[in-house]
């Protein structure tokens, strides 16, 4: 729950808000005590923000809200004729209504990200395991971190579940106050592309912003993969722009990924240390030669000009090396010893839904991972690989309601990089699941490998676990830390790593 703020009044708001709104009624003369863009959570001396959204629009609701005790809103220009209809209240305008929700949002929560430094972490995989990692070795160095992301918002004793990877701008100001509040020191959160593109995060200052990979995902809110790519390179305009509170500011890019590339040669000459991670010419270069992947873990070194570190992390998967190196940037950008990077690195034990593991009694594992577009699918399978298994036996499906043009590819690279794949469903929402996996099995080419259809989700998993045996590795991509399935407009518990752990017990006790 939301604490206790100081309260403001309008005319202090509408003198710092860069001119983004104005007053258009009233005398600015109104304590506010809240900032609120939900009717349902409105009430005296509370502001509400009036957001034209896609599929409701917040002008609809101000009679709500003024019904409530509030007496206070921010209105589009547009909508100033709604002022004669509440003649005792008072009404801010502004052309770019997210943008005033982010702005108001800011000053009314005291803008923490000029005093707290905040670290971006954006790019379509790897954003989880990067924030846990920096995460987990800022506490090593006696730091207090906040965190915003997918799996949840957490600090210090504190964690609430994330309905959004970035929350609305209002939310996240609140949070980062909260975080402030408590004593936290460094905030470190995953910033998608949504958030990027709606505004959320515009009055953040960011300390530094890292960019992990760029691959197909989201083109159903995107027009196209430039337009995404764009959305994500907002992050480091707003570097730039940045007044953060650490005396240097940085970018760390993955120079491998080739949207990191571009992005690296793009961001030359800004006003941020720049730094490029990966295999070649790099700030922190991977020395692929010392790479030892295992299931147990990956070993390797991190090569940078003040010398060498050898990194064994209990986490596995090649790809987690990109993601180490990134936060290794990301700490040693804050000040951190190297050494205590390294430490605090190999100390950390799993991500939740990210190559999570479980081990069964009949001599194989279980992977659950969060991998939903078909590059992070490849990579998922391709690190499985590197492990050698006897067999790689996957299920995986596609959310509904999502990018559409990802699904061939998924089948395509989810059957033809397993010996044995049971293609099933995610999330699908308000979609067919039948239609979905017809989508997902057009991908698939002839002689790409074995695979079969099991439309349940559950059932899917329970034939993995009873169709898999010793040495194989047993994959179950998509859905991570989730845990639950949204079929329709129902929301009910699911996770695949409670159901897995079911199916071995059950396989157990049958088998003996």
């Amino acid at each position: 729950m939301d604490i206790l703020y100081k309260p403001k009044q309008l005319a202090e708001l509408i003198s710092k808000s860069d001119e983004l709104f104005n007053l258009l009624q009233g005398d600015g003369d109104y304590p506010v005590s809240d900032i609120c863009y939900d009717s349902r959570k409105a009430s005296e001396k509370s502001l509400f923000v009036a957001v034209e959204g896609f599929t409701s629009d917040g002008h609809d609701f101000i009679p709500s809200a003024y019904e409530s005790g509030c007496r206070a809103f921010l209105i589009s220009a547009s909508k100033s004729s709604l002022c004669s209809k509440f003649p005792d209240a008072n009404f801010l305008s502004t052309t770019e209504s997210r943008s005033a929700l982010s702005r108001v949002s800011a000053i009314f929560y005291d803008e923490v990200s000029r005093r707290i430094p905040v670290i971006g972490v954006t790019g379509t995989n790897g954003k989880t395991t990067v924030t846990y990692m920096i995460e987990a070795v800022c506490r090593k160095a006696g730091m207090r971190p906040g965190v915003l992301g997918t799996v949840n918002y957490r600090w210090n004793d504190t964690v609430e579940s994330a309905p959004n990877t970035t929350p609305e701008s209002r939310d996240i100001h609140s949070i980062m106050y909260r975080m402030a509040e408590d004593g936290v020191d460094v905030i470190i959160m995953e910033v998608s592309s949504h958030g990027l593109s709606l505004g959320r995060v515009n009055d953040i200052h960011f300390s530094a912003a890292l960019f992990t990979n760029l691959t197909q995902d989201h083109l159903d809110f995107h027009t196209d993969f430039e337009d995404y790519y764009k959305a994500k390179k907002k992050l480091f305009t707003l570097l730039e722009n940045s007044n953060a509170p650490l005396n240097k500011r940085y970018a760390i890019i993955n120079g491998d990924d080739p949207y990191g590339e571009r992005l690296f040669k793009e961001l030359k000459d800004k006003p941020f240390e720049l730094r490029k991670m990966g295999s070649e010419n790099c700030y922190y270069a991977l020395d692929n030669d010392s790479v030892d992947a295992r299931l147990s873990g990956i070993s390797y070194r991190v090569v940078t000009p003040d010398g060498s570190y050898n990194l064994n992390l209990h986490l596995t998967a090649r790809f987690n090396i990109y993601n180490s190196l990134i936060a290794f940037g990301a700490l040693d950008a804050l000040g951190i010893e190297r050494e205590i990077i390294v430490q605090g690195l190999s100390e950390i034990e799993s991500v939740p839904g990210r190559f999570d593991r479980i081990a069964s009694p009949f001599g194989f594992y279980v992977v659950v991972d969060y991998a939903h577009t078909d590059d992070a699918l490849i990579k998922l399978l391709q690190s499985a690989r590197e492990i050698n298994p006897k067999r790689i036996i996957t299920v995986f499906g596609c959310g509904g309601d999502r990018d559409r043009k990802k699904r061939p590819l998924m089948g395509h690279a989810g059957v033809k990089l397993s010996d044995h794949a049971f293609v099933t469903s995610d999330n699908p929402r308000t979609e067919d699941p039948g239609e979905i996996i017809k989508h997902i099995l057009s991908g698939i080419e002839d002689g790409d490998g074995e695979y079969e259809v099991i439309v349940d989700r559950r059932e899917a998993i329970a034939a993995a676990v009873n169709y898999a045996q010793a040495d194989d590795l047993l994959v179950i991509a998509g859905k991570g830390h989730e845990d639950y399935q949204i079929v329709g407009k129902v929301k009910s518990h699911f996770d695949d790593k409670e159901v897995a752990a079911y199916f071995i017990q059950e396989r157990k006790l049958r088998e003996g």
